[in-house]
């Protein structure tokens, strides 16, 4: 996704739900189509909130609606709190991990690593962004010389990463050592909303 689109998408929402995009409070403040200086619109109904906030997180990990609706359907059953559980899901992604580790410098970057062949998986390379990492796997680049790897592979060196993942900087492998914890995550979703949502 190009950056101006993504600049459109965080001022359709009112916040940064693109961590790398550049955009002004004051800018963020109008929403697209409307004038300079117009507050935006209140009073939405429920259903309105629900459909937006699903649309943010979506939005924000990069899923299409069929993406998204499945991962609310393996949400559903498991044994606990689906808003938990879906938030877990999504951050267990392959293309989401490789991101929380630095291994890519955006979600969209991180998504094409992998799609290209360039990630794997305790040792087996991995084109599947959709792949939900587990505790103990390991995730490293494939052995290549690739420009964009190696800058990635620097960039990794002084990162704090997640607290559900550890980095080994020598090997330069990432290992998932645990589930996702939600309240360490630096988004905040209302995951309630989109329970809500599709449990019309």
């Amino acid at each position: 996704m190009y950056n101006r689109k993504k600049v459109k998408i965080c001022r359709r929402f009112g916040e940064r739900i693109f961590p790398e995009v550049k955009v002004s409070d004051t800018r963020l403040a109008v929403s697209p189509g409307s004038q300079p200086g117009r507050r935006r619109r209140g009073g939405m109904s429920e259903y309105g909130r629900q459909l937006l906030e699903k649309q943010k997180v979506k939005y924000a990990y990069g899923l299409r609606e069929k993406q998204f609706r499945n991962t609310y359907n393996k949400a559903l059953r498991l044994n606990e709190p689906t808003p938990t559980a879906l938030l877990k899901l999504l951050e267990r992604r392959l293309d989401n991990a490789v991101y929380r580790a630095s291994m890519g410098a955006t979600r969209d970057q991180a998504r094409q690593l992998v799609s290209h062949g360039h990630i794997c998986v305790n040792g087996k390379k991995l084109t599947i962004p959709s792949y939900v990492v587990k505790e103990g796997d390991v995730i490293s680049f494939t052995d290549n010389s690739s420009k964009i790897v190696a800058a990635r592979k620097e960039a990794m060196k002084d990162v704090e990463l997640s607290g559900w993942l550890m980095k080994d900087a020598k090997k330069g492998t990432v290992t998932v050592t645990k589930d996702p914890v939600v309240d360490e995550l630096s988004q905040a979703f209302n995951l309630s909303l989109v329970v809500q949502f599709y449990s019309r």
